[in-house]
């Protein structure tokens, strides 16, 4: 689509053209009649041509929302595009008008209409429920999106009273034990990172400014019962500097003489502390993290540098490689990162044979020590394995990890998997595990409900798309009230 090099516009990349909404959905096996609500999945999903079709990033596009609603065991469906200010300007203008966050092109954006922002955030990364909103979000953007959480028409933006005048978070994080929500504010211009907690209704309990001494590229963090816990590799990135995105630039950049740094911010007392790691490696995303006597356990995935005198464009490489060279980074890995306060050492240690991302614990125990991670990975690739072809479960008590590939003889590609524990669950792994996959097959989608503690085996329950849900990054599963 628009290009017959570029990996991100076909497959399971391939932007959805059209708007659906399907009132009932077929369903091989059973769905659980306790499951009543919806699955949130978004990602990005260029609208128009893009500027430059063999250059356009994954990272890029216009935010899509898609959801799967669940009642009294039958599933429907629906998915739209976000209504962001700069698409609104594009669909004036018919046409593409904006570069890529993410990618490159090499040229100018064209003059913008009146009042249309400088760049065009794609809304596409997570979805969340606050304050009884259903929000979307990017992370250039001081504000998210409030949609319908039935049609999801875009109703506007939600921006904590504009007490944030800088990149918000798009992956907060509930802590189970206090009830607050947390969230970080990031200003690469302005040097600034403001770590803040609210309640349940949004509204700001505490917040803690960080001075940054460098731009760093902040995809997601995580806590501990005293900590804000930030993990810092060599990607930089300046989305607001005028002389990148606007001129056809990647916001991204690689700095080959970075340590990799650790930031711990003191929840109460806004204390922070830095350490350094004699590793090289970017974080993707955090599973969990505890406190251990004077150590920090952190579970995520990362991605080494594996050329550290990388001097070329990061954005052809991460998190996959868009052009066919030597790659600087490693893909996605399971790792284990000790942080030693009383010595202020920072070690990893890699966790399994296969890769690994989109991690995702039961969220009811994080900040404590979690049994087991659920995420999207690669086991036993074949010939014919382009990008995730499993589901993991490890067990950290055990250290087994079991695989669920669903298909045989060929590779369907599963998204994040979302842990809901049952009602009264008494085992960490009592629940389903829900996640899209796409099958190559069909060239469409199915939305899966796997059970938690027979992983391995048949699934609960297939519920069957006729189109594809294009591969995306975060969701979640908002219950009904």
């Amino acid at each position: 689509m628009w290009s017959t090099k570029n990996p991100f516009l076909q497959g399971p990349f391939e932007p959805l053209l059209n708007e659906y909404v399907v009132s009932d959905l077929q369903v091989d096996g059973e769905i659980p009649r306790e499951l009543n609500g919806a699955l949130y999945r978004t990602g990005s999903n260029q609208h128009f041509r893009p500027n430059d079709p063999d250059h356009f990033h994954w990272f890029d596009g216009d935010g899509m929302v898609h959801a799967f609603r669940l009642q009294d065991g039958r599933a429907s469906y629906c998915n739209r595009l976000v209504e962001t200010d700069g698409l609104k300007a594009e669909r004036a203008a018919g046409r593409a008008l904006y570069n890529g966050i993410t990618g490159h092109t090499g040229v100018p954006q064209p003059p913008l209409p009146e009042g249309a922002p400088l760049i065009k955030s794609v809304a596409g990364i997570n979805v969340i429920s606050l304050a009884g909103r259903v929000l979307t979000m990017h992370e250039i953007d001081p504000f998210y999106w409030e949609l319908d959480p039935l049609n999801l028409q875009t109703r506007g933006k939600f921006d904590f009273g504009g007490q944030f005048p800088a990149m918000l978070t798009a992956h907060p994080h509930a802590d189970p034990r206090t009830g607050e929500m947390l969230f970080y504010a990031q200003d690469n211009e302005g040097g600034t990172l403001d770590c803040f907690a609210t309640d349940a209704q949004g509204q700001v309990l505490s917040r803690h400014r960080v001075r940054l001494p460098f731009a760093p590229w902040i995809h997601d963090f995580i806590f501990t019962a005293q900590y804000y816990v930030f993990v810092f590799g060599p990607i930089r990135t300046r989305p607001y500097a005028p002389d990148l995105i606007p001129m056809g630039r990647s916001s991204l950049s690689f700095d080959n003489q970075a340590p990799t740094r650790v930031l711990l911010v003191n929840r109460r007392t806004g204390q922070d502390r830095w350490l350094e790691t004699d590793a090289s490696f970017t974080l993707g995303h955090f599973l969990n993290a505890h406190e251990a006597a004077d150590k920090i356990i952190v579970d995520a995935s990362v991605t080494r540098t594996v050329l550290p005198g990388f001097k070329g464009q990061i954005e052809n490489f991460y998190p996959f490689p868009l052009v066919d060279e030597p790659s600087p980074v490693s893909g996605p890995e399971l790792h284990r990162i000790t942080i030693d306060l009383s010595t202020g050492r920072v070690g990893t240690s890699r966790i399994g044979d296969f890769a690994a991302e989109f991690v995702r614990p039961n969220e009811t125990i994080m900040g404590t020590p979690q049994r087991y991670g659920y995420m999207a990975g690669i086991h036993s690739p074949g010939p014919q394995t382009r990008g995730f072809n499993c589901l993991v479960k490890h067990d950290y008590e055990t250290g087994r990890s079991s695989f669920q590939h669903l298909s045989v003889g060929y590779d369907m590609i599963p998204g994040e998997p979302i842990f809901v524990p049952k009602a009264g669950a008494t085992a960490e792994d009592e629940g389903w595990i829900m996640a899209v996959w796409w099958d190559p097959l069909r060239n469409a989608s199915e939305m899966v409900i796997h059970e938690a503690q027979d992983f391995d085996g048949a699934p609960a329950a297939r519920i069957r798309l006729d189109h594809h849900v294009p591969l995306g990054f975060h969701g979640n599963w908002i219950p009904d009230a």
